[in-house]
């Protein structure tokens, strides 16, 4: 194949190696050789074709051997991952060689302490129809149907449990799993007679798949203790004798798999509640990042209505410009979060607000509501945090109140950057502030939000960042 001159030099030098080792071209794109390990010697196929060299060489073992783990369905070798270190690692000095060998020592060892990928849907050929099927937890005992609709061509989404009808009409819009489970799997299963040796109801489960009552077949399963899901789908017209499938990549939306990107913090934060008043720009951001880092509990307070200029610096989405702030970020962020109909105009409300949770954050910009929770704050011995932007962005300010007058930031008076605008219908100029900057200062403030929440100490202190 050819090669650009970006990776003409490396590639040459990988050439120039399998040659030296012993590897023989036999076509364009493969080469033949053999590489020793401790147990015997293989026999391996090369193959430099599209889309290398952006991607590693495909690799086959030539020699008759089961399938194991870490092979993709057309038998190729899975040698590196996403994770794997450097750009382009097979071109490293005797890399790709040494990389094959480690494969074959690892396999002939059982993979011993091997991760658990939990992606037994890439040892079969993928679905075409619909390529990803989204559930929510499945119980780990009994075998049991599910219930999906198609939210868009090639996404299904489990939208209950129940069995399928008997007959459907064709305006029967529902598809239909069965949900087995399989437990612990010793070596990638790839075929129906393999899959129905280890299944108790396998002739229940056959008959509901050739009768079509089954659209989709969901496998529970563990591998060294961790639980996955492999989604197959029964191909129409295959062999009467044996059934054939294809692969669909399931994916969870239960508490416990999104809390796997929330942060390491994230357990501790479940517990916790946070009120934010303030629900404009800053406040809106601070709220998606706190829901995100798992929160468990947000009260929103913020009357004012989303008008359509406020989205450029705003969380929630144009299908809920008109609501109340607090509303439309509720109604964006789900059953965690909740709108108070509440307002900041005394002490006994601030103390309301600051008693009702763990922390209270003040994105108002607004310095009496500032003072009236720092006092309540002061009143209750609960540190509260002010959250705030000057200077059209350039000063990025966050407050654990109270504190002495002497130990508040004042932001340094600057020129403005750019002339602030007028909106009609809007009391106040539009300030130049950029959207980044509202996003920087809310991801300043769920940093040392989640600090004061999980009794950081060293990070929950006030912080200043200033730019010319």
């Amino acid at each position: 194949m050819e090669v650009d001159e970006f990776f003409r030099s490396a590639h040459d030098d990988l050439i120039y190696e399998l040659e030296a080792h012993g590897f023989v071209q036999t076509d364009q794109d493969s080469w033949m050789g053999e590489i020793a390990t401790r147990s015997k010697i293989w026999r391996v196929r090369v193959e430099i074709s599209c889309p290398y060299p952006a991607h590693p060489p495909r690799v086959f073992i030539e020699d008759d051997k089961p399938l194991s783990w870490h092979q993709n369905a057309d038998g190729s070798l899975c040698l590196y991952s996403q994770t794997s270190p450097g750009a382009f690692p097979w071109f490293a000095h005797g890399a790709l060689l040494d990389q094959i060998r480690g494969w074959l020592e690892k396999d002939a060892a059982g993979w011993v302490g091997d991760f658990p990928d939990l992606d037994l849907e890439r040892y079969w050929t993928p679905n075409t129809r619909f390529t990803l099927l989204v559930h929510d937890e499945l119980p780990e005992d009994g075998n049991y149907w599910l219930r999906f609709d198609r939210v868009r061509p090639s996404t299904l989404v489990q939208s209950g449990s129940s069995w399928p009808p008997r007959r459907r009409p064709k305006s029967h819009k529902h598809l239909y799993g069965w949900s087995v489970d399989i437990g612990e799997v010793a070596t990638p299963p790839r075929s129906w007679v393999e899959l129905s040796a280890d299944l108790k109801d396998s002739a229940d489960i056959e008959g509901a798949l050739r009768e079509r009552r089954a659209d989709v077949l969901l496998l529970r399963y563990t591998r060294d203790g961790q639980r996955g899901v492999l989604g197959l789908v029964p191909v129409p017209g295959g062999s009467s004798q044996e059934l054939q499938f294809r692969s669909v990549s399931c994916a969870s939306r239960s508490p416990e798999t999104m809390a796997l990107r929330a942060g390491f913090q994230s357990s501790q934060l479940r517990e916790k509640s946070v009120t934010i008043v303030g629900v404009g720009a800053i406040g809106s951001f601070i709220a998606e990042g706190l829901f995100r880092s798992g929160m468990g509990r947000l009260l929103l307070v913020d009357g004012d209505q989303l008008r359509p200029g406020n989205l450029v610096r705003h969380a929630a989405s144009v299908s809920l410009v008109g609501k109340p702030k607090a509303e439309a970020m509720a109604e964006t962020l789900g059953a965690s979060a909740i709108a108070l109909a509440a307002r900041v105009d005394s002490l006994a409300s601030a103390m309301q607000l600051v008693e009702s949770s763990d922390l209270v954050i003040d994105a108002t910009a607004n310095e009496v509501v500032t003072q009236l929770l720092a006092e309540a704050g002061r009143v209750s011995g609960k540190s509260i945090l002010s959250v705030y932007l000057a200077n059209q962005g350039r000063s990025k300010v966050i407050e654990v109140l109270p504190c002495a007058i002497e130990a508040r930031f004042i932001p340094q008076e600057m020129a403005p950057a750019a002339s602030d605008g007028v909106e009609s219908g809007c009391g106040d100029p539009v300030s130049a502030t950029p959207p980044f900057a509202v996003m920087e200062v809310a991801a300043m403030a769920c940093r040392i939000a989640t600090a004061m929440l999980v009794d950081d100490a060293g990070n929950a202190n006030s912080e200043c960042r200033e730019q010319q």
